[in-house]
């Protein structure tokens, strides 16, 4: 009777501990250099314009700042300097 009484504790323990798992929160966002900017380069030419970078709203607002040579286009060293990163290094 008393390993029955163990089991059934020890399952309740562990189905509590699973619900209690599935209610934790995603973590909070850290700024823009969490971002996966890759997901941005839409058109996958290893860079990102200013109509891509409109997909994150802090990216855009800083575009023109970090698109150091004017060319339209965040290359990933622009990016790599602003201190982003993706899989590709932007």
């Amino acid at each position: 009777m008393k390993s029955i009484l163990t089991v059934s504790a020890l399952a309740i323990a562990l189905a509590a501990g699973a619900a209690f798992a599935q209610q934790t929160p995603p973590p909070a966002s850290t700024g823009t250099s969490s971002m996966d900017y890759s997901k941005l380069d839409t058109n996958g030419d290893g860079a990102i314009s200013k109509d891509e970078a409109k997909g994150d709203a802090s990216l855009s607002s800083q575009f023109s700042t970090l698109d150091a040579d004017k060319d339209g286009k965040l290359s990933s060293a622009e990016l790599a300097k602003a201190g982003t990163k993706g899989k590709e290094g932007y």
